[in-house]
């Protein structure tokens, strides 16, 4: 009769040992497996760095809420495009060519007429003849043909006591007219407009002239010698 086996306790040791490893194991993991719990409440309403508060809210805009930002966007660079900025035509100008600048009171009748620095893009124009103007022939005269109302010529007399010179801008009046010396006249010959000063007087009105030119007035018109300008027609305001 053959012999019955019997467990021996050495053979139970290994699979006691294995069980052992597979609860741990199994411990491990479970615990793996479980959510962080935080040790304390986190108040959502103070996220944010430091002291500050998150405001923004952490759900995601609708589709809605999208499209309506985005139309806003729109308007607004719309609106932007078709704002423009109006700017207003510079006005009108008279412009004065040349003035007496030796005569306080003939530059700020020059002022007052025109002015000497425009805009690029003013327009230019004529004064109102109706104005005050006055249309009438002008001779003109040099140091070499004035004469000191003694039959001296080549002097520079004047009535008024201020010399006549070669680039001056004055002008004489008839004998009649001496109570004019001083003020500014304001001369236009084609579309040069000049304002000068009456500083002499003369006995030329019985030839038909209401001025006599002063060598820097017909320099300014563009005349190089006097004896080229000799008669024309000008417009003529006492102002």
């Amino acid at each position: 009769m053959a012999r019955q086996a019997s467990h021996s306790p050495l053979r139970l040791a290994p699979l006691a040992a294995g069980a052992c490893i597979l609860a741990v194991v199994a411990a491990v993991s479970a615990f793996m497996l479980q959510p962080a719990v935080a040790s304390h409440d986190v108040d959502v309403d103070t996220i944010g760095i430091g002291d500050a508060r998150n405001t923004a809210s952490d759900a995601p805009a609708s589709s809605a809420d999208r499209m309506r930002a985005a139309s806003a966007d729109t308007e607004s660079v719309s609106s932007s495009a078709r704002r423009s900025i109006t700017v207003n035509d510079p006005d009108p100008v008279i412009v004065i060519s040349a003035y007496d600048a030796t005569n306080a009171s003939t530059v700020a009748a020059a002022m007052a007429l025109g002015t000497t620095d425009p805009l690029p893009t003013a327009p230019h124009i004529m004064p109102d003849e109706s104005d005050g103007w006055s249309l009438g022939n002008a001779s003109a005269y040099s140091h070499a043909d004035n004469d000191d109302g003694k039959g001296n010529f080549g002097t520079d007399v004047t009535a008024s006591g201020v010399p006549l010179s070669s680039e001056g801008l004055t002008v004489a009046v008839p004998e009649s007219q001496a109570h004019l010396l001083g003020h500014a006249v304001a001369l236009r010959y084609g579309e040069t407009i000049i304002v000068a000063t009456v500083t002499d007087t003369g006995g030329f009105e019985s030839y038909g002239r209401a001025l006599d030119l002063a060598p820097g007035c017909w320099k300014a018109f563009g005349v190089t010698d006097v004896h080229d300008w000799g008669v024309r027609s000008v417009y003529y305001k006492f102002l």
